[in-house]
């Protein structure tokens, strides 16, 4: 591979990754001792690999039993099964990194963090779709919304999930805590790709507000 090449990779992994990292550090800032940076980098990786591959198998399973007719995939595979595989893939990852959550804050933090782990690999194959065609415009288009408003639902959401299971862990409580805030973050996810679909201004200022509630939302969870 030559240095050229390198570059153009480097240069789209850092458009890709720059937006969720300046959400992890807003957020981490806003919190009073928060976890250590290697679990930070664990769910942050755990989101951006892990959680992407298992999202995929599971979203080239749903089909197969899928209740909606042959003419509304797109509908169905993005209001219902994404949310879905997402939001059950993101979290997973707290697992690996329950020993840092001490706080209910903790919780929330490392769930968002591996949500913006998940919205960083989104943001690159998104970004390569739009340019698939050598469109720029479309590229930085995508890109520059996707870096606002999909890593912030990313991170909101998955931080739901997290306030669930940290508050199983802390608290002492039954796991099954977290599947009311699991129900949510997909609720959340669910309504914010409806908006995103339906090619309307005001449907799209819609799902900008939604994110942006969210997030600020979270970074008051997290303080």
């Amino acid at each position: 591979m030559d240095i050229e090449s390198l570059k153009w990779i480097g240069f789209f992994l850092l458009v890709a990754l720059l937006p969720s990292i300046m959400w992890a550090a807003w957020l981490s800032r806003r919190a009073r001792g928060s976890p250590g940076f290697a679990s930070m980098l664990a769910m942050f990786i755990w989101g951006a690999v892990f959680a992407v591959i298992i999202a995929i198998v599971l979203e080239i399973l749903a089909p197969g039993f899928s209740p909606w007719e042959v003419g509304t995939p797109l509908f169905f595979m993005v209001v219902f099964v994404a949310p879905l595989a997402e939001e059950f893939a993101k979290p997973l990852g707290l697992r690996i990194v329950e020993g840092e959550i001490t706080r209910i804050r903790d919780g929330i933090l490392l769930g968002a963090t591996a949500g913006l782990g998940f919205a960083a690999t989104e943001n690159l194959l998104y970004g390569q779709a739009a340019l698939a065609g050598g469109d720029w415009t479309a590229y930085w288009v995508t890109v520059v919304l996707r870096g606002f408003a999909a890593c912030a639902l990313h991170a909101a959401a998955t931080a739901m999930t997290g306030r669930g299971y940290a508050m199983a862990k802390v608290g002492g409580r039954t796991i099954l805590v977290v599947i009311p805030f699991f129900m949510l973050a997909v609720a959340m996810h669910a309504l914010y790709n409806y908006l995103a679909i339906q090619g309307s201004i005001l449907a799209f200022m819609g799902a900008m507000l939604l994110a942006l509630g969210a997030i600020v939302y979270t970074g008051r969870a997290v303080e």
